[in-house]
């Protein structure tokens, strides 16, 4: 099934991804461990108990620090469509809200029994899933596809009237340098369609342009510029699919970059394969879907 991930107990992953958006809906419970975690402009700290929801339409990064072997997660994907009209028969589609918690900037803080409850049901969901992608079956029956959608529903429900405590981003850990970094992040999110040097984005904030650059590179591992081209190439890849009338060359100024030739050489070096052929096979994909 597209667009479905199901995990449990994840150790040791170092996120050197890039920023990251996709159609699911994303659930990510945190057992073990510390991880700055980028959503829109906002960074959250979570620590072992926090369960961050999130619409995954929503640029977002994570970014471990401290003991990357000590890093644990539990994890749930799963797209809006799939699950939306059995919510809609059982009467219960606003649960789906859940998703919008992080945008007001909150996450879940959950008792150990609390978390030993979440975790059981994503593996019961993942027991399922999971014999699929073993290939003990070829695929989905009508019966094995319900009963998924029945866990991920009644986790949701479950999600939904739970007591757990809800935390205000402005009360985990962060400090002034994240504060900072924000406020760098959100300049970049709101000028990338522009030409930006970091001369620029040091005089916005007020910082040198030597302390800008280690405090950006102390908190998000990335230098103020490959952060920028990076948020670019998201914007790309998602303009790319949603704006299928729109040239290349039209998409290519719309991000930022100075050309088309040096857009298409920078996604090709990232992506693997050129702007054309991404929307083409996207465009397919989601044809056959």
């Amino acid at each position: 099934m597209q667009d479905f991930v199901v995990a449990t107990r994840q150790k040791g992953i170092t996120y050197e991804l890039d920023f990251n958006t996709h159609d699911s809906n994303e659930l990510l419970l945190l057992h073990g461990g510390n991880c700055r975690f980028l959503v829109d402009n906002q960074f959250y700290y979570l620590q072992p108990g926090n369960l961050l929801m999130l619409d995954g339409n929503v640029v977002h990064k994570a970014y471990v620090f401290g003991d990357p072997l000590a890093y644990e997660r539990s994890l749930l994907k799963f797209r809006t469509d799939w699950i939306q009209p059995l919510l809609k028969e059982l009467q219960v589609e606003e649960v789906l809200t859940l998703f919008d918690e992080s945008k007001k900037g909150t996450l879940r803080q959950f008792s150990k029994k609390g978390e030993a409850t979440v975790e059981g049901m994503f593996r019961d969901i993942e027991a399922v899933f999971g014999e699929y992608t073993e290939g003990v079956v070829q695929e989905y029956t009508p019966v094995e596809e319900a009963k998924m959608k029945l866990m991920v529903a009644q986790l949701l429900i479950y999600m939904y009237e739970s007591k757990e405590t809800r935390v205000k981003k402005e009360d985990t850990l962060r400090d002034d340098k994240t504060k900072m970094v924000e406020k760098i992040s959100n300049y970049l999110f709101s000028n990338f369609a522009r030409s930006i040097t970091v001369e620029d984005v040091a005089y916005e904030v007020g910082l040198t342009k030597s302390y800008m650059s280690h405090l950006f590179k102390d908190i998000t591992g990335n230098t103020v510029m490959n952060y920028l081209m990076n948020y670019r190439l998201s914007q790309a890849r998602n303009f790319l699919i949603e704006r299928p009338d729109e040239s290349i060359r039209e998409i290519s100024a719309d991000c930022g970059f100075k050309s088309e030739a040096h857009f298409s050489r920078f996604f090709k070096k990232n992506i693997g394969i050129t702007p054309s052929e991404y929307r083409k096979n996207n465009n397919i994909e989601q044809g056959e879907m």
